[in-house]
């Protein structure tokens, strides 16, 4: 599967990869990842501090997996937006609202995050999980997320990369492009599709490192990254 590289064809290719999968697709990133995924999302969140009013957005959110998190970990009347380029996803989520109460304001938004439509200088915190692949332009995601942060304010992601290890490399290459197509398959082609994608994606995508320079080149002042589970996650954070 060849993934398109211009702005325009990346988002639009992503918009449909992600389309008549949006049911299963909590279920089955549980199965997927062993439930490993919960861990990581913790693991980005014990980073933030969730005292005072914050604000938080919440990029890429799909069903909201990461959104509705956080809403019930930030208190005093702060808010949550969740934003993501996919209807199909979006339309989950928004249902999920009713479901998951949290104690803070919750809205989704449908916009592309390398133009984002907000002011200057507005969240605290810019959130992604599993999804910084995604981005057709990341650098010009990562400065519109530097604008609409505050002072002092942090991005941080969570996502698939690219293991050092030979011996785990080996090993992650036959899961994501034997197992998990073969698991989706059993579920529909969309999710076949989808997952063959995610596999083309992960086999691309940047190192820790790689990421933490961009974040830098982003013009961010200072960036911190954690390896996970045997280095096929990272978490990245890069402070205003």
């Amino acid at each position: 599967m060849e993934i398109p590289t211009k702005f325009v064809d990346k988002a639009r290719f992503v918009s449909v990869i992600f389309t008549d999968v949006e049911r299963e697709y909590d279920v089955l990133l549980h199965l997927m990842t062993l439930s490993f995924d919960w861990v990581w999302r913790r693991r980005m969140f014990a980073k933030m501090d969730f005292s005072g009013e914050v604000m938080v957005l919440d990029l890429a959110c799909g069903t909201g997996l990461v959104t509705f998190e956080l809403s019930h970990a930030i208190r005093n009347g702060g808010s949550i937006v969740g934003l993501d380029l996919s209807p199909a996803m979006l339309s989950i989520a928004n249902r999920k609202k009713h479901t998951f109460p949290g104690e803070c304001n919750v809205d989704f938004v449908r916009a592309v995050g390398e133009y984002l439509p907000f002011r200057d200088v507005t969240f605290r915190y810019v959130t992604i999980g599993l999804a910084l692949r995604n981005f057709a332009d990341k650098l010009a995601m990562l400065r519109e997320s530097l604008r609409i942060l505050l002072c002092s304010g942090w991005f941080l992601s969570v996502d698939f990369v690219r293991p050092e290890d030979v011996t785990v490399w080996r090993l992650y290459h036959f899961h994501i492009f034997h197992v998990l197509p073969a698991i989706g398959g059993i579920v529909s082609g969309y999710w076949k599709r989808t997952l063959i994608y995610l596999a083309n994606t992960i086999l691309k995508s940047s190192t820790a490192n790689e990421t933490s320079q961009a974040l830098l080149d982003a013009g961010f002042q200072r960036t911190v990254s954690e390896k996970m589970t045997l280095g096929v996650v990272a978490l990245v954070c890069g402070r205003k």
